[in-house]
Order: structure tokens, then sequence, then C-alpha cells
């Protein structure tokens, strides 16, 4: 059965502004601490691959989060798990605000705790049941691009609040509170969820940990190729986004800027707009020429960009080519506004908000990417103080850089596994069609 009830469009705003507060909080908090990484790693006197390890478990942590806030949202409704969720993210994201200079530790396991409040999977449950197969790629691209929203805003605060102290920064992570009390009263539950539960009560359905549904029976194929395609994707992502405003300060520095990490940060702001407007393009595209197929071409970026990058950095260094290269690179994010609804379409209802989380929040915790390119930049530096580093910029951006080319394999990985996904043959969501003859056996 398809729930297809006219929309208002009041209700159509409720909807998508919920899940494009919900990520874009989720971008605003994970990546102010690599916008502000100099400044932490000076305040805390730790290095890279320090500061490195903590941005790469506050993703790990929201494995454990999906796992809860997917059980909530299938078991109990998408509207209040996301609601739940976005809370608390906001809440401890803040709390790192008032950690003593020796309490690194303290730091590093609230940013761990806030990486539980994941809203990812609910968000694109959600928006996947509420909208139509011709309209679900451009409505997810939309909701995904609202991830660098949160980036930009997290850079422009960096901008204005920095120089107060990074802490200052930390403290806006409460925005959300005032949507969530709109969100509370007006956002609406799925339909196609409200549905599920009715027939799943009418036939005594019993409920299942989602999470051993989904790697099990029918599921696991396509959980461990999604798993693994996401994870490269993410891990591609990470080996260059988590340090990148470092890389570009290192690389204004290097060419005489008179405030290289306000260069970088602006440089990172123009990156950004253009990643949200991939993210919005290949979504729409995928709604018409497929999600599988939307998602070859958008890789292509990634592997052009990221040649370019190896070629321009170590083989002849140019400083105009790795900018270009960049934005290539950049260009390919908009893989991220696919897979969202490509994997609700995969799923069935009762396991659609877990499968999405889980399988995304292990794609993104798994990564490792900060870590990873934090180590390699240690271990090649000579240099160990941020102040050494910056007065040395050359050989700051080739060690960094060189951990960051790791993400050229992973572009080469997607390529390959990708073949091995399957394009969904019915994209249209219903509440039980897909499982109700399983589920009676």
């Amino acid at each position: 059965m398809t729930v297809n009830k006219p929309k208002s469009k009041a209700t159509i705003v409720v909807v998508v502004l919920a899940a494009m507060i919900a990520w874009m909080h989720d971008g605003y908090s994970l990546v102010l601490i690599s916008l502000l990484a100099n400044d932490i790693k000076a305040y805390f006197g730790v290095g890279d691959a320090a500061i490195g390890l903590v941005i790469s478990l506050q993703f790990v942590c929201t494995v454990p989060g999906a796992i809860l806030f997917g059980e909530l949202g299938d078991r109990f409704g998408r509207k209040n798990a996301l609601i739940l969720s976005i809370a608390w993210d906001a809440v401890f994201s803040s709390l790192t605000a008032f950690v003593p200079a020796d309490g690194f530790i303290i730091f590093a396991i609230l940013r761990l705790i806030s990486g539980l409040g994941v809203s990812w999977g609910i968000s694109f449950s959600l928006i996947s049941e509420y909208f139509s197969p011709k309209r679900r790629g451009a409505a997810g691209g939309l909701v995904h691009s609202t991830f660098v929203i949160g980036y930009v805003s997290a850079i422009i605060v960096t901008l204005l609040l920095s120089n107060l102290g990074w802490q200052y920064c930390f403290l806006t992570a409460l925005f959300p509170f005032p949507f969530l009390i709109l969100f509370w009263f007006a956002l609406p539950e799925s339909e196609v969820w409200t549905e599920y539960k009715k027939l799943a009560k009418e036939q005594d359905i019993k409920q299942k940990m989602r999470v051993k549904e989904i790697f099990k029976g029918k599921w696991l194929k396509i959980t461990l190729l999604l798993v693994l395609l996401f994870w490269l994707c993410e891990a591609a992502y990470h080996m260059l986004v988590d340090f990148a405003p470092v890389f570009f300060e290192y690389l204004f520095a290097y060419e005489g800027a008179a405030n290289p990490s306000s260069s970088a940060l602006i440089y990172m702001l123009g990156l950004m707009v253009i990643a949200a407007c991939v993210l919005f393009s290949f979504g729409a595209l995928s709604d018409y020429i497929g999600r599988k197929k939307a998602f070859f071409l958008n890789n292509i970026f990634g592997l052009i960009g990221s040649s370019l990058f190896g070629i321009f950095v170590f083989l002849t260094f140019n400083s105009t080519m790795v900018l270009i290269s960049a934005m290539l690179i950049t260009a390919s994010f908009g893989l991220h506004g696919i897979f969202g609804v490509w994997s609700s379409e995969l799923y069935d209802t009762e396991v659609r908000a877990s499968a999405n989380g889980i399988i995304f929040s292990i794609a993104r915790g798994l990564s490792f990417g900060a870590f990873i390119v934090g180590l390699i930049s240690d271990s090649l530096n000579p240099y160990s103080t941020t102040a050494e580093r910056l007065a040395n910029p050359f050989v700051s951006l080739q060690a960094l850089g060189a951990g960051m080319l790791l993400c050229l394999g992973a572009y080469i990985g997607i390529t390959i596994v990708l073949y091995f996904v399957p394009e969904p043959k019915d994209k249209t969501i219903q509440a039980l069609s897909k499982t109700s003859k399983i589920l009676k056996s």
C-alpha cells in the first residue's frame, strides 16, 4: 500500500526544513574542530595526529549513535528520534567550550559523545518517504547540500569569533533549539511509517533489532556493498576535507598572503559553494538517469581532480593548478547527495532509518581519513609546532598533501565497487509491499 495523500506547501516546508536543520547542524558541529584545528592544537599542546584521531573517532561514535537513533526512528517514529538526535548533538558540542587547557582527554570525550547524536539516517528516511521518485533525488541533494550551509556557517563564525577564542565558536552549536520547538509542534510524522505501524499491528508483526536484520538474510549482500561503497566515498572526503583548511593555510603562507588563515577559510567558503551546487545538481540528475549512472559520472570529477592534485603538488608544483584541482575534487562531492535516497529505495520501511544511519555512520566512522592524513603529516614533517610549520609552509603542505593524496585510491575503488551495487528496480516507497509476504510467513 502506498500513501498518496496531498501535501500542503507548509507541511512540505517543515519536513524539508527539519531534515535540513538536522544535517546542517551535523556539518556545523563536526567541522568546527577542523576549521579551528591549529587554535585547538595550540591551546591543548597536541599535534596533527592527536587532533586527527579525535576528528576520526567522533565519526566512529556516529555508528553506535546510528544504531540507537535508527532503532528509535524505526520503532517509535521519525519525528521524535530526529528532534532528540539534534538536541543531543547540540548540547554536547557546546559543552566542549568549557574544557580547561589541561583537559584534552575531556575535550576528546565530549566530541565522541556528541558524535552519538547522528540524524542522517532519520532525515533521509523521512525525506525519501515523503517525496515521489521523480523528486526524491532533488530533495535528497538539497538536504545534503545543507551540510555545506553548516560548513559555510562554521567558516563565517570562525572568521568572526575565533579572535575571541575557539570556545566561543563551539557555544554557537546551540542554534537549533528554536527550530526544535517548531518541529515539536509542526513536524508531521511520516505517513509511510505510520501506515507500516498500523499494518504491523494488524498482522502482529514482531519487532526485531534492526542492526541484526540488515546484516543477515536478504539484506546482507546489499548492506556490505553499500558499506564498502560509502566507506570509499567517506574516506576520500575526509582525507581531503578534514585537513583542507590547514593545507590551504600552508599554501597561502607559502604564497605570502598577509593572513594565510583567513585566506584559507575564504577559499574553503568558495569550495563549499561549489559543493552545494553539485550536491543538488547530481541528486536531481539521478531522478532522470538513475542513481548509479549519476554516481558514476560524478566520481569522474574525483578521479581527474585527485590525479591533478598529485601531479601539481609533488611532480611539478603549481599553486594555481593545486587550487583548480581542489575545485574539481569538490565537484565530486555530489556523490553524497545521491546515496541517501539510493539506500532508502533499496531497504524496506521497517529497517530504513536504521539501515541508512548505520551504513552511512560505519562508512564515515571507519574512514579514519583525518587520523591517517594527520599521522602521515606528522611522520613526514620535521617540524612539530604550528609556528614552525607555518614558518616552513612548503615542507608542511607537501607532508600534509602526501596523506591527502590517498583519496585517489579511494576514487579508483569507488569505480570498481559501483559496478556491483544494484539500481533500485522499484523506486516506489511503500509501507509493507516489499516485505509483507516474508513477514507473514
